[in-house]
C-alpha cells in the first residue's frame, strides 16, 4: 500500500463514519452500507494505477456506466483505460470525503482532488500541485446482506485543472 500525503485524513474520515454509522437510526440498512463502503474505499484509495485497479474493481461493477472523461459515457473498463492516461500525465492524491448524502441507492460527495503535472503542458506547469473540486452521484446496486454494494452508475463533475 502507498501511503499518500492525505492518507491520514482519509483514515481518520472512515473511522469517524463508522462510528456515525452505529448511532444513525435515520439511514436505512442499505443506505449505512453504502456509505460505509465509500469510506473504506476511500481510506484504501491507492495513488499508482495498478493500485487503483485493484481497489476500482471493487467498487464498480464491470458493466458499470461512468459519465467523467469526455463527452459520451464510458463502461467501466474503457474508463480504466481513460485513467490510465491520467495518471501518466499527472501524480494524483484525493482528499477526504468534505460531504456525503445517502438517499435510496444513490451516494452523493464532494471532495478536493489533488494532481500534479509531470511535464509543462500548456498553463500547467511541471511539479505545480493543482486542486480540483469533484461532486459525484454514485448509483449503487444491492448485491445481498453478505456482499457489499457496488456501483452501477457514476456520474462525476470537476472544475478544470488550473482553473481554465
Amino acid at each position: 500500500m502507498i501511503i499518500t500525503k492525505r492518507f491520514t485524513e482519509r483514515e481518520e474520515s472512515y473511522n469517524q463514519v463508522v462510528a456515525d454509522i452505529k448511532n444513525n437510526s435515520t439511514e436505512t440498512d442499505f443506505e449505512k452500507r453504502i456509505k460505509e463502503k465509500i469510506y473504506r474505499w476511500w481510506k484504501d484509495w491507492q495513488p499508482d494505477y495498478d493500485g487503483w485497479c485493484k481497489i476500482a474493481d471493487t467498487l464498480y461493477l464491470d458493466d458499470c456506466i461512468i459519465e467523467a472523461i469526455g463527452d459520451e459515457p464510458q463502461i467501466y473498463n474503457i474508463y480504466r483505460d481513460a485513467m490510465k492516461h491520467q495518471r501518466d500525465a499527472f501524480e494524483m492524491d484525493m482528499g477526504k470525503i468534505e460531504k456525503c448524502v445517502v438517499e435510496d441507492d444513490t451516494l452523493t460527495i464532494w471532495y478536493y482532488m489533488y494532481l500534479t503535472a509531470k511535464a509543462d503542458m500548456g498553463p500547467l506547469k511541471k511539479g505545480e500541485t493543482y486542486r480540483i473540486k469533484v461532486t459525484e452521484f454514485n448509483t449503487f446496486t444491492d448485491l445481498g446482506a453478505d456482499k457489499d454494494p457496488m456501483v452501477n452508475h457514476l456520474i462525476l463533475i470537476a472544475t478544470s485543472v488550473g482553473g481554465h
